[in-house]
């Protein structure tokens, strides 16, 4: 279930508790946001668990950058999602992970891919999609962005 979706389930099961009305806005879409600060965030995005997973994080990405463009993202993807930086890999709705990956790119949203779990899942670097890059450790590199000031999120 995409994100949208259990929003919407959520928003149903408030109206019969009668909360509806307190929630209820007159159009959907982002809520105006002011900039979290002067300089803009950094955030490193662990991506690890499953596609689902990977497709509600660039989700959340779009929806952050939607508030505040400035910030900054960098997603780290290893484990069982990194899949969702291969070509043809499709997202849970059936849309191409590549549509999102290149949209966010264009944003500045670094993608980085895990080499240690493509070398563990014999997965060649050329079929990594062309805004991925590699890097030696997944772990290290979420590790090493922290130590630099860069705030963590994992969805």
């Amino acid at each position: 279930m995409n994100p949208r979706d259990r929003i919407r389930l959520l928003g149903a099961g408030l109206a019969g508790l009668g909360a509806a009305p307190a929630l209820a806005t007159p159009s959907q879409g982002p809520v105006p946001a002011s900039p979290i600060s002067r300089q803009p965030w950094k955030v490193v995005m662990q991506i690890s668990v499953d596609l689902e997973q990977a497709y509600e994080g660039l989700v959340n990405i779009q929806n952050v950058l939607q508030l505040d463009p400035r910030m900054q993202f960098v997603v780290v993807g290893y484990g069982k999602a990194i899949r969702f930086l291969l070509q043809g890999t499709r997202t849970p709705t059936g849309a191409a992970f590549s549509g999102m990956v290149g949209g966010l790119a264009s944003q500045g949203v670094q993608f980085k891919a895990c080499q240690n779990t493509l070398s563990f899942l014999k997965i060649p670097a050329s079929e990594l999609l062309l805004e991925a890059t590699t890097v030696p450790a997944g772990v290290y590199e979420i590790i090493r962005l922290q130590a630099e000031g860069w705030h963590y999120l994992k969805p």
